[in-house]
């Protein structure tokens, strides 16, 4: 009898483990959803942890910030210190904590990636987005401040202009070129020995075969290719994407979905988080691309 009364012992300790255990997962989940909850489901609460971002406030300063009575702003402000979101310092002016910090960094890329998606949702929807690697996608949102560009039934070369507009006040371009296109070989040619501007270009190998059959034709090109301010990269897989970056620009082209690179659309932007965007896109191929010897 004593052996069966352990047992039961055991069994019941055993379901009284798994069942705090069940609670304290379901607690934890809780606090997981109202933190979500009280940073992204307000208006109010967002602005107020965006507002801390840049510096701790008083109460006076973060009314003004967020444009809402005191009353209104002491409410909100009582939910996010509740959260440990936010707390008083000794000046009894408001800061965030490290963990709202973290949020409200996380909640502003959020925010950001839906803007940008959004804003563009058509230009997304008809593309093909497998040349954008993962790491920079989780960053889509820097690019919530660019524009899109397309050709209208009045300007069927919209795009294109904008293009060599941009190409032709450059005084640095990075590249990827997925595609051969002679007139803006041109135009790098013109910057690369005319204005000296500093140029790296990322090939795939059909683009680089192309440019050395323009070599054996076209004599000047052959020179323009060996200038010490331009270099050259070829990568060897199928890059689904075209960027360009000035010392001021960025410039995304993207493939339909029918797999033919869609000259029509274009987003460009002159901010520096969309810039820096295209440098991390740029070196991620550049990594995986090799330097074409040019000395033909």
């Amino acid at each position: 009898m004593g052996t069966i009364v352990g047992e039961e012992d055991t069994i019941v300790g055993t379901k009284r483990a798994i069942a705090m255990t069940t609670s304290d997962g379901e607690k934890k989940q809780l606090n997981i959803q109202n933190r979500i909850r009280l940073a992204v489901c307000s208006e109010l609460r967002r602005k107020i942890l965006v507002a801390l971002r840049d510096s701790t406030k008083a109460l006076s300063e973060l009314r003004k910030t967020v444009d809402v009575s005191s009353t209104t702003a002491i409410h909100a402000l009582r939910d996010l210190e509740k959260a440990n979101l936010i707390y008083q310092d000794e000046a009894r002016n408001y800061a965030l904590t490290e963990i709202g910090e973290i949020i409200t960094l996380k909640m502003v890329d959020f925010v950001d990636a839906v803007d940008v998606l959004q804003k563009h949702e058509e230009f997304w929807l008809d593309h093909d987005l497998s040349g954008i690697p993962l790491h920079m996608m989780e960053r889509i949102g820097w690019l919530n401040d660019s524009v899109l560009i397309s050709d209208t039934s009045t300007d069927l070369f919209k795009t294109h202009t904008t293009y060599l507009q941009i190409l032709e006040n450059a005084n640095e371009v990075k590249g990827i070129y997925p595609f051969f296109h002679l007139e803006y070989l041109e135009m790098i040619e013109d910057l690369v020995r005319r204005k000296k501007s500093d140029v790296e270009l990322i090939v795939t190998n059909d683009v680089l075969d192309s440019i050395v059959g323009m070599v054996e034709t076209e004599v000047a090109f052959k020179k323009f290719l060996q200038e010490p301010n331009f270099t050259l990269f070829a990568i060897e897989e199928d890059i689904k994407i075209a960027l360009t970056l000035t010392d001021n620009v960025f410039y995304l082209g993207m493939f339909a979905g029918s797999g033919i690179y869609d000259y029509s659309k274009a987003l460009i932007s002159d901010d520096k988080k969309a810039i820096s965007w295209g440098r991390e896109l740029h070196e991620h191929y550049r990594q995986l691309s090799k330097v074409v010897d040019l000395w033909f």
